[in-house]
C-alpha cells in the first residue's frame, strides 16, 4: 500500500495486511474451487514451494466456516453468484490470518443476507484484536466503525468516531454516503 509520509506504523505481527478486493479476476480466469481460492490467502506464509501445513488447512477450513461457504468448498469460484464470491474473498482474507483487514466495499451491491453475514465477520474479527478498515458507501456499514473517515472527492472533509465523522450525512440518500 502507500508509505506512510509522517508518523510511525507498529504492528503485533510480521504477517502482510490481508486486502479484499471488490472482485477477483482470478476467479473468472483460472479454473480454482473455493476451497483453493480461499486457501491462496496462504501462500504469503507458504512460499513457492512448501507444502499446507494442517494449521493452514485448518485457517482455510475455519475461515470458510466463518463466512457459512464449506458447501461450496468443491465449486469452481466463476460458477458463484456475486455475494458468495465477495464471502469467500472475505474468507480467503481471513485465511491468511493478517491482524490488518482492509477491504474494498466488502458488502457493495450485495444482498441482505451476504451483507450482514459479512458484517456480522467483521464485527467477530474487530473484537479478537484485528483491524478492519473498510471503504464503503453503506452508512450502517460506517457507523458501526470505531473511527471514520469522510471522503469527498479523495479529500479528508471529516474524521473521527462515527457520530462526529458521518453524522446526518446521508440523511434522504438512501443510506448512501458520498461517492469518492
Amino acid at each position: 500500500m502507500i508509505p506512510a509520509t509522517a508518523g510511525t506504523v507498529s504492528r503485533r505481527t510480521p504477517v502482510r495486511p490481508a486486502f479484499v478486493a471488490q472482485r477477483d479476476a482470478a476467479a473468472d480466469a483460472l479454473p480454482l474451487t473455493v476451497r483453493e481460492a480461499v486457501a491462496m490467502g496462504r501462500r504469503g506464509r507458504l512460499g513457492a514451494f512448501r507444502r499446507p501445513s494442517a494449521e493452514d488447512r485448518g485457517a482455510v477450513e475455519a475461515a470458510m466456516e466463518r463466512l457459512g461457504v464449506p458447501n461450496l468448498a468443491r465449486r469452481q469460484s466463476g460458477e458463484l453468484s456475486g455475494g458468495q464470491r465477495r464471502r469467500v474473498l472475505v474468507a480467503q482474507g481471513l485465511a491468511q490470518g493478517a491482524d490488518l483487514l482492509p477491504l474494498d466495499e466488502p458488502a457493495g451491491a450485495l444482498d441482505r443476507s451476504a451483507r450482514e453475514a459479512i458484517a456480522r465477520v467483521l464485527d467477530e474479527v474487530t473484537g479478537e484484536g484485528v483491524t478492519v478498515a473498510q471503504a464503503t458507501h453503506d452508512l450502517a456499514a460506517a457507523r458501526r466503525a470505531g473511527h471514520c473517515l469522510l471522503l469527498d472527492g479523495g479529500r479528508v472533509v471529516a474524521a473521527g468516531p462515527p457520530s462526529e465523522a458521518v453524522g446526518e450525512v446521508g440523511r434522504g440518500r438512501a443510506g448512501r454516503l458520498p461517492e469518492g
